[in-house]
């Protein structure tokens, strides 16, 4: 079995609870690495006990997971999907390079 469908495989709690879990990554990202929240512009006033009950936290996660979610279905031909995304993320957010590797 593929890694895209051994992932895939387990996904459907994931994918029905998107608010939820990106909720939980997002706010397990900030807690292992506090230098990740500066990336965040617009989470930047929430406390941090804060984070993990706070909505625009859960639905920039449940957007992170959703986008997560059609990469593993594309099984390896993501290209189409990746391209706009990096594109967006380097120039309108100004993500260095280093954050996605």
């Amino acid at each position: 079995m593929a890694d895209f469908d051994m992932v895939l495989k387990c996904w459907g709690p994931v994918e029905a609870d998107y608010a939820t879990h990106g909720s939980l990554v997002l706010t397990r990202l900030f807690t292992e690495h506090p230098e990740t929240l500066k990336l965040f512009p617009k989470f930047a006033g929430i406390a941090h006990g804060d984070l993990a009950g706070d909505v625009g936290v859960s639905a920039h996660g449940a957007t992170v997971l959703n986008k997560l979610g059609d990469l593993l279905k594309a099984r390896g031909a993501h290209a189409a999907i990746l391209k706009p995304l990096s594109s967006s993320h380097a120039t309108k957010h100004k993500i260095p390079i280093i954050n996605f590797k």
